[in-house]
Formats: structure tokens, C-alpha cells, sequence
């Protein structure tokens, strides 16, 4: 996301521009995503990155139209999908975009399947319901494709999720995802569940899937590991707000925002194992209180007076890195070196 991919773009695919999103409750009200921007271009990934409470999957399921109201309310923003902006479209509108323009790859795959169908009939429904002149003969076949794209034998489709391991589970929600090649898949945390060596290999087929089909990919993580072996860009979420996005060179080489460098610093070194772990320290804020200045200024060794009374703006290091934080100004901000005083 580079300056220029801030505006309306051909090359753009998905734009969210703005977006807040709240949770009301009779007791509180949730400020889950917070004047959140993100732009994914055609054919790229892109890695979302934060912890749990970060705002990611609320961001995720309202490109999908899925926030549920009550409690869930879009307050203000743009979601702006192939030139259309979801969230002025009516329920009929988004029904048909899910699946075959926009799908998301849900959290646990363990609870995204019914488990009283068949998992080729469960993809067999989403193609038929975007290609309503196939016969339900047809469907099956090519669910039965589906499944063989994903390493599932095809014999396999009449068994029920529960004959499945949590990586065949895993496989067929992915297969579902893409049954009707969307031109944008939402990934949210695909991994989570599945041990590393199921983990790898899932990886490796969405890597060659995308390749495969040219889908857009935004993958939802907290794992940097994932981002550095799938993405493009990367952008980080700190309170339903990005705090810094580049490419992986520019947040991976020349790391910027205080909690990005927390997030690395958080990892192992495998290189030095007797190295201990730097985690950061303090919760996220609570998003029924948020804080008046920059949400991170309580969890930040660098924090200054300004950062608990005011919010940062947005500073450019290159056209495809920026970064929110008082730290830097237009002076500093190519150096990487942060202000000492105020």
C-alpha cells in the first residue's frame, strides 16, 4: 500500500478505507476496529498481523458482511470490493458476493463444517448456489475436483467431517473457500489448530493454489513465520488500527513502530538458544476504554508525554512503508532513529 494505492486503484482489488466497528452492549460499548485502512492488490498477500483482541477478525467479517447486529454496528468507513462498496449493498447483494467474489477460511476448522453432511455435498452447495444451472450430479463432480485439488481422494467425499483429521478438516474448508475461485480469499488463522507438520503442508497448497488461480490472498495471523513465508505486504494491527505497514522487507529489515519491534523481539533465536525471550509487557487495552493518546503508550518503553495525551499521524518512510508513532518526524523518520525528547 503505497501512497498512490491509498486512492482508487485498478490494481487494487480490496480497499478498506476508515473502518470502525463496534460492539454495543447494554453495559459497555466494544471499540473493536478503529479508523482501520488496508488495501490488497490483485493477484498479492497480505499478512495481518496482531495479537488476539486486535481488531483482525472483526476486519474479516465485515468485508463479508457478517458482523452480527445486534451487537455489531459499522459506524463509519469504506469496504470498497471489485468497485462496490459493501457495506451500503443489502443482504441479497452480499449473499452472492460470499463464495464467489469474497470467501474466508474461518479460525477452527473443527467447528466451520456441518457435521451431519457429507463434505463433498458441503462443497457441493456453495458451487451450486453460484451456478444455479448445474445439475446436483454436476456439483458433486466437482466437489469431488475440489477435493482432489486440496489432496483429498476423491472416494472420500461421502464421509462425514468427523472421519477427518484436523488436517483433512482443515483441507476441506479450504476447498470450500475456493470452490468458486474468489478473486479474494480471507485466511484467519488457517494454522492454528493443526500441528507443524499438517501446518506446512497446508501452507505450501494455498501457496500453490494462489499461484494456481491468481487469487488475492489476506492472511490473518499472529504468527510472523507464516507472514514471512506467505505474504507480500504486511500490515500491523495494534487496537483495531494499523500502527505500521510495508512490504516484508520494510517491516521485516526496518522496523519502525515500538510494537512491531515487541512482536519480533517476542520470538525465539534459534541461533542462540541460551538468548531469553522479550515479551511485551502489559494486555492490549481494553476496547471498552481505550486510551485518550496512542492505544500502545502503556505497554511502550518508549512512550513520551505526547503519547498519552494525543494520537499519532501517519508518517511515510518510503512510498510502500509508514508507520503511526510520535517517535519519528519527517526528519528522522528515514534513519530509523526515534526522538529523544518530546
Amino acid at each position: 500500500m503505497s501512497r498512490e494505492n491509498t486512492k482508487s486503484n485498478t490494481e487494487n482489488v480490496l480497499e478498506i478505507s476508515n473502518l470502525c466497528v463496534e460492539y454495543r452492549t447494554r453495559d459497555s460499548v466494544v471499540k473493536a476496529v478503529n479508523g482501520l485502512d488496508l488495501t490488497l492488490k490483485k493477484g498479492q498477500a497480505l499478512g495481518v498481523v496482531g495479537e488476539t483482541g486486535a481488531g483482525k477478525t472483526t476486519t474479516g467479517l465485515a468485508v463479508l458482511g457478517l458482523i452480527p447486529n445486534p451487537p455489531g454496528v459499522v459506524t463509519e468507513g469504506k469496504i470498497v470490493l471489485d468497485g462496490q462498496d459493501v457495506l451500503t449493498k443489502d443482504a441479497r447483494y452480499l449473499r452472492g458476493i460470499r463464495g464467489k467474489q469474497v470467501s474466508m477460511i474461518f479460525q477452527d476448522p473443527m467447528t466451520s463444517l456441518n457435521p451431519v453432511l457429507p463434505v463433498n455435498e458441503q462443497i457441493a452447495e456453495v458451487i451450486r448456489t453460484h451456478n444455479k444451472q448445474l445439475k446436483p450430479k454436476e456439483a458433486l463432480e466437482a466437489a469431488g475436483d475440489m477435493l482432489e485439488l486440496v489432496g483429498i481422494p476423491r472416494d472420500r467425499g461421502g464421509e462425514y467431517p468427523h472421519q477427518f483429521s484436523g488436517g483433512m478438516k482443515q483441507r476441506v474448508v479450504i476447498a470450500i473457500a475456493l470452490a468458486c475461485h474468489p478473486d479474494v480469499l480471507i485466511a484467519d488463522e488457517p494454522t492454528t489448530a493443526l500441528d507443524v507438520t499438517i501446518q506446512a503442508q497446508v501452507l505450501e497448497m494455498m501457496k500453490e493454489l494462489k499461484k494456481q488461480y491468481g487469487t488475492s490472498m489476506i492472511m490473518i495471523t499472529h504468527d510472523l513465520g507464516i507472514v514471512a513465508d506467505i505474504c507480500d505486504e504486511v500490515s500491523v494491527v495494534y487496537a483495531g488500527r494499523v500502527v505500521e505497514h510495508g512490504t516484508l522487507e520494510d517491516i521485516f529489515d526496518h522496523t519502525l513502530h515500538p510494537y512491531t519491534e515487541g512482536l519480533f523481539n517476542s520470538l525465539p533465536n534459534m541461533a542462540d538458544r541460551t538468548q531469553r525471550l522479550k515479551p511485551i509487557k502489559g494486555l492490549m487495552p481494553d476496547p471498552s476504554n481505550l486510551p485518550e493518546g496512542c492505544a500502545f503508550c502503556p505497554r511502550c518503553n518508549y512512550a513520551k508525554d505526547i503519547c498519552a495525551r494525543k494520537k499519532p499521524g501517519r508518517l511515510w518512510s518510503n512510498d510502500t512503508h509508514y508507520v503511526e508513532c510520535h517517535l519519528y518526524n519527517e526528519k528522522n523518520i528515514n534513519s530509523g532513529e526515534v526522538l529523544k525528547g518530546e
